[in-house]
């Protein structure tokens, strides 16, 4: 429970730095990897003084709701993730029995669809925000500000992660809470090592042991090897052990053409044209955690989702997880997130805001810890990440050089840049060196606001 402690006063710490970096009307923050399924600093000894709000701790409903309230409720996710929601409405409703909930999953295209209904006064009343619709419907006034109901449900900002909260602050106003977050870790396949005759993944691992072990499984040819799609989320990694990042500190410099990129951009296409790593299409799977479920590879990174969406969906397949490997200049994760806000046309405010403060209050989110979904968003609930496999991937957040992926109120165009980059890759339409210049010229022109 030390390290997990640590784990707080690390995202504690690193909130501060966010913080120095921010502008005034925008404050950086998290953000999250795709569906399915965020620097030296001076450490706290302690994680903040937090005192739960009365309403959480005693069960009883967040607010006095409309009578007859009936809202919505959307968001992504696999099946595994949209059991997590069910199972929150089932228990919002033994503290606010006078609202129902209506629950409408979307697990494709959630952003695009979100859009388009906010644009046809159709979307639903609470809803999942990511980086990019906070972006958009903060300033336009399409999500409410939380402060006033949060005053009056005794929810403070202070209740969080600071970490996690400021990608949804804009003039100081707060318009989601964070309903979870995570990091990733190296997860495999016992049963493919002892087929490829080799020793499992340890703690200690490089990178480089990674893909000696990868080609050692695909070369034996019951399995792939390592399992990695064109991601950003899954390729930041690589780029932080090595130093490097996707944009400047200050959010003003796309630094994608960078030594530290191009470097790890070639040790994933070497990977890939030597067959030691594959894309989970190439092994007919939907993402490469459905990969390791289905016995199809060895290897890859994915987060804490993996124990709930295992236990429900492969429990019968063996599996572990280590920490992240290490690369070139040191040892780093990446830490991402998502928060819940409400419609600002919502005909129930309070019966929708009281969901919000409920699906991330501490007796829900103490109940998600559980399933192994995701981490816990307040500070004072650290020690109850209990399952070994979950232990081992939350460790990457520990670590110093972790970064919080987030590069601005552009943060979706300059991942995005990234991806397409790895894809060109792939695909073998360009050079890593041809891919990352034009994905240096599409994020700089994002970070300028274009």
């Amino acid at each position: 429970m030390k390290k997990m402690t640590l784990l707080v006063t690390f995202l504690v710490a690193f909130s501060l730095i966010l913080s120095a970096c921010s502008t005034p009307s925008s404050t950086p923050a998290p953000t999250s990897p795709p569906a399915p399924p965020a620097g030296e600093t001076t450490m706290p000894t302690t994680a903040p003084e937090v005192t739960p709000s009365e309403s959480m701790a005693t069960g009883s409903c967040p607010l006095d709701v409309e009578a007859g309230a009936k809202i919505s409720f959307s968001g992504w996710g696999d099946e595994s993730e949209q059991q997590v929601y069910r199972d929150t409405i089932e228990r919002f409703k033994s503290v606010c029995p006078d609202v129902t909930v209506d629950y409408i999953p979307v697990p494709a295209d959630f952003q695009t669809k979100l859009k388009a209904q906010m644009a046809g006064g159709t979307a639903p009343d609470v809803f999942y925000v990511d980086d990019q619709l906070m972006n958009i419907f903060a300033p336009s006034g399409q999500i409410m500000a939380l402060d006033d109901l949060m005053a009056q449900a005794n929810v403070t900002r202070n209740d969080f992660i600071p970490a996690l909260m400021t990608i949804f602050t804009l003039d100081g106003k707060t318009y989601a809470l964070p309903k979870d977050w995570g990091t990733l870790g190296l997860i495999y396949l016992p049963e493919a090592f002892a087929d490829a005759g080799i020793d499992e993944p340890t703690a200690d691992w490089t990178w480089t042991d990674m893909r000696m072990a990868a080609k050692a499984i695909a070369d034996k040819g019951t399995y792939g090897g390592f399992c990695m799609g064109a991601d950003w989320a899954r390729f930041s990694p690589f780029v932080t052990s090595n130093g490097g990042a996707f944009a400047s500190p200050d959010f003003k410099t796309a630094t994608l053409d960078t030594p530290a990129v191009i470097q790890m951009g070639t040790f994933v296409d070497d990977m890939f044209k030597e067959g030691s790593l594959v894309r989970p299409a190439d092994v007919s799977a939907g993402w490469c955690g459905e990969a390791i479920g289905k016995k199809l590879v060895g290897m890859t990174t994915e987060g804490g989702w993996m124990v709930n969406f295992m236990k429900t969906t492969y429990p019968d397949v063996v599996w572990k997880a280590v920490l992240i490997p290490a690369g070139p200049k040191t040892r780093a994760d990446v830490i991402f997130t998502n928060g819940i806000g409400v419609n600002s046309a919502t005909k129930y405010p309070k019966a929708a805001a009281a969901f919000l403060f409920y699906a991330t209050g501490r007796a829900n989110q103490a109940e998600i810890v559980k399933t192994g979904f995701a981490y816990s968003t307040h500070p004072d609930q650290a020690d109850l990440v209990v399952d070994p496999n979950d232990l081992a991937i939350a460790k990457g957040g520990l670590l110093p050089d972790t970064i919080v992926a987030y590069w601005g109120p552009n943060t979706g165009k300059v991942n995005d840049a990234v991806s397409q980059a790895l894809d060109r890759i792939f695909l073998g339409d360009q050079s890593v060196e041809e891919a990352f210049a034009q994905a240096q010229a599409e994020a700089q022109s994002a970070l300028g606001g274009n």
